[in-house]
């Protein structure tokens, strides 16, 4: 059975982000009120241990490091600002601001622990960008070490008089908070709301260091290739339905799989599976493998449920969330009707079937609380 938790006033406006540390005992929260929260989970219940003001806009995203780097944490913010914090001392303290994003910073998170402590970035500039900590000592020198650009969100939706409205009514660029995400219009009419911006890294490090992203409202995900000895490079493009939006992107732990696993969530209320197939780090170095014989990278679609697009009856519903267990045999996924569900795999004689392992809706959970 699914137990729930609940965190009253956690926030004083909008909880925009909440995140778990390594081992589940600790909760990141950030909001609209330019805060960073850090709940302990004891005897069950989940006590505010730190709280401060990190950012001079609200902060839109939180990724925790993995433990062997100590407690550390990044803050991406609509002042276009990424922030590392870590806790020294009883108390958490800045130890770096990067600054390169042009735009609201929409999403971070840190590669997994063998590739070094390192922090992939997405901005509504059009770029993903990763970075390298030079002192793992200090957490005070990072280095830009990859970028890669896809260009700015272009918003089909509004006529040309509307965007000459628009930009002439702004200097450079007009922002407005709006259910969480910042409205950024720009010369061109590009707007920062209009698409999905999310990323994740691949956790085996057998596959090489490939991050999936997605960025504005293009309906692709872009599986993007780094590599310390040559440019990043985009090896596979998974493109959704015509229209649709994605809103989040998560890759499953491989666990030994020949394949990987890569779920997406959009805005028309879908949760989509993906199978992802291609060459390991062996299979790339392998020079004297023919070139027409080399693995190429590919993708299939395996599942697609449409439970979290109906909202109170109507269709419209929004994935916000999805996040694999850490064996990558469970999905969960949140969305805007209310519930959070968990999809699994089961094995039939027609093969492997994704399917429904539970539900719990939030708005019944507060109610019973309730009384």
């Amino acid at each position: 059975m699914l137990q729930t938790g609940f965190i009253n006033n956690a926030h004083t406006d909008l909880v925009t982000c909440a995140v778990y540390d390594y081992y589940g005992s600790k909760l990141a929260t950030c909001g609209l009120d330019q805060k960073i929260c850090v709940w302990l989970l004891e005897d069950s219940r989940w006590t505010l241990g730190d709280e401060w003001k990190a950012h001079d806009a609200p902060v839109l995203h939180l990724a925790w490091a993995h433990p062997e780097f100590g407690e550390v944490l990044a803050s991406a913010s609509v002042d276009r600002t990424v922030k590392i914090w870590e806790k020294d001392k009883g108390v958490w303290k800045e130890k770096a601001v990067l600054l390169d994003c042009r735009a609201t910073v929409r999403q971070v998170e840190f590669s997994p622990s063998v590739f070094g402590l390192r922090l992939a970035v997405v901005s509504a500039d059009g770029w993903l960008r990763v970075y390298d900590c030079l002192d793992q000592t200090r957490l005070d020198a990072w280095a830009l070490a990859d970028q890669v650009e896809f260009g700015m969100v272009k918003n089909p939706g509004l006529d040309e008089l509307q965007q000459q409205q628009q930009v002439g009514t702004t200097s450079s660029a007009s922002t407005s908070s709006t259910a969480g995400a910042a409205v950024q219009v720009q010369a061109g009419g590009s707007r920062e709301a209009d698409g999905g911006w999310s990323l994740s890294w691949c956790k085996d490090r057998y596959w090489g260091q490939l991050v999936a992203c997605v960025l504005g409202s293009t309906g692709v995900v872009n599986i993007v290739q780094f590599s310390p000895s040559r440019p990043p490079q985009v090896v596979l493009k998974l493109e959704e339905s015509p229209g649709v939006v994605i809103s989040t992107v998560s890759w499953a732990p491989s666990c030994g799989r020949s394949y990987h696993l890569l779920a997406t969530g959009g805005r028309d209320g879908h949760v989509r599976i993906w199978k992802v197939d291609g060459p390991m780090i062996e299979d790339e170095e392998d020079e004297d493998e023919d070139e027409g014989e080399k693995k190429k990278w590919s993708a299939q679609l395996v599942a697609d449920f449409d439970d979290h697009a109906n909202v109170g009856g109507m269709t419209g519903g929004v994935v916000g969330k999805v996040e694999w267990n850490v064996t990558g045999t469970i999905l969960s996924s949140s969305g805007s009707d209310g519930r959070v569900r968990l999809w699994k795999a089961t094995t039939t004689s027609a093969g492997r079937i994704w399917r429904i392992a539970g539900s719990v809706g939030v708005e019944q959970q507060i109610q019973k609380q309730k009384e």
